[in-house]
């Protein structure tokens, strides 16, 4: 007789969710593409450091501008017609900078307006593409699904995209531009071809932004597991931007590599990520939920901590390929959980929330890692980092097991 999990691990996914899948596939790696060649495109205009780090700034502003307010957006309406709609507008932007640069008509400025519109656009798709989800696979799928995801953002945005995208400028300086807005109009397209798939949200007669986002937050603070999780992700994400912030110079300075081993070691992170999106639902049906939480924070606090302790760079190349996984594991099995508890109508929200709170994280912990290598030297934040991560993962584990075993029992 088949086993329950047998059955479960072969359920199909269904043809929406693949068509949600390639199409943000498509457009992680347009997104990957303009990431690595954006600053070379920035520096080809101008050598002021300023400037330059303020083309990286405007493209992230959108989520600190808009990102709670995409989340109230994103459950008012339709998930599909978010998606294919701001995939339309991001491909009108894109190709109207890519065809600036290839008439040689581009300056910083019009870059500059470009990157910000652009900024302002993805958090509305980021949302609707990770709240989607659900609509479309069966609740046994989720963790099947999420892991997907994450297989399509480490591989095409983080280690194909960038290298393709600084290769295409050299060729032609407007072509990783044109080819990013190729690929939102091919997304645009896709998800126009299922853009009823995700049912219309209800019409509030009483719609109000500040009402509707309190709804979520206060849904999200009363909720204690995940608050907790919430509140565990400051730390997690801090601790992340404080390692990678310092990478290049413990790459140059601690490991003795030449310029490319930061390259490598990104690479290999990637791989180990691709590893623990491949394993995480394997791990979701082998362990419980407390046990899949506790495991990936103390195997990456303790990968973090050896950065600090052994500069053996086969070690450290161990250590990051475990980095990878264990964050990559982490990432599934939160994103399925929060899924399965936030009712479908407030999931925008919510999740615009904890976008959030991991890009306002980032510097505080960005800043802390450089600050503490200045007074020490660059393996102490690896330690202090990992220690740091380590000691907030065993500060939160008994609310979140006491959480999850009452959620068991509801």
């Amino acid at each position: 007789m088949t086993s329950s999990a047998t059955r479960q691990s072969a359920t199909p996914l269904g043809r929406q969710f693949w068509v949600v899948w390639v199409a943000g596939a498509v457009s992680f790696v347009g997104s990957g593409i303009t990431f690595g060649a954006l600053p070379l495109l920035a520096a080809s205009f101008t050598r002021d450091p300023r400037i330059i780090s303020l083309s990286e700034a405007v493209a992230g502003a959108g989520w600190l501008l808009l990102g709670l307010v995409s989340g109230v957006m994103v459950d008012r309406w339709r998930r599909t017609s978010t998606m294919w709609i701001v995939d339309s507008l991001r491909a009108v932007v894109a190709g109207a900078l890519a065809t600036l640069i290839l008439l040689d008509l581009a300056n910083i400025p019009i870059l500059l307006v470009a990157g910000f519109a652009l900024g302002l656009l993805a958090p509305f798709f980021d949302n609707a593409s990770s709240v989607i989800i659900p609509e479309l696979v069966a609740g046994e799928s989720l963790e099947r699904a999420n892991s997907y995801q994450q297989i399509s953002l480490l591989v095409l945005a983080n280690l194909i995209g960038p290298p393709v995208g600084a290769a295409l400028f050299v060729l032609d300086h407007g072509l990783p531009i044109l080819i990013d807005a190729i690929t939102f109009a091919v997304a645009a397209i896709l998800i126009f071809s299922i853009r009823h798939a995700s049912p219309p949200r209800e019409r509030a007669t009483d719609r109000h932004l500040g009402r509707e986002l309190k709804e979520g937050l206060t849904f999200l603070w009363r909720h204690k597991l995940l608050r907790s999780l919430c509140l565990l992700l400051v730390v997690v994400n801090a601790v992340a931007a404080g390692i990678v912030a310092i990478l290049v110079l413990y790459v140059l300075e601690v490991l003795r590599l030449p310029e490319a081993g930061f390259g490598w070691l990104v690479a290999i992170y990637a791989i180990g990520g691709v590893l623990g999106a491949l394993l995480a639902p394997r791990f979701s049906k082998r362990l419980p939920i407390f046990a899949s939480l506790l495991a990936s924070m103390v195997i990456s606090s303790l990968a973090i901590v050896t950065f600090g302790v052994v500069s053996a760079i086969v070690v450290v190349a161990i250590a990051t390929t475990i980095l990878g996984l264990a964050g990559t594991w982490w990432n599934v099995v939160t994103i399925t959980l929060r899924q399965r508890l936030v009712p479908p109508a407030l999931l925008g929200r919510v999740t615009s929330v904890y976008r959030m709170v991991a890009f306002c994280a980032a510097p505080l912990g960005a800043v802390s890692a450089g600050l503490l290598a200045h007074q020490t030297n660059l393996k102490t934040p690896y330690v202090v980092m990992g220690l740091l991560q380590l000691t907030a993962t065993l500060a939160f584990a008994p609310t979140i097991r006491r959480e999850l075993k009452a959620q068991q029992n509801s």
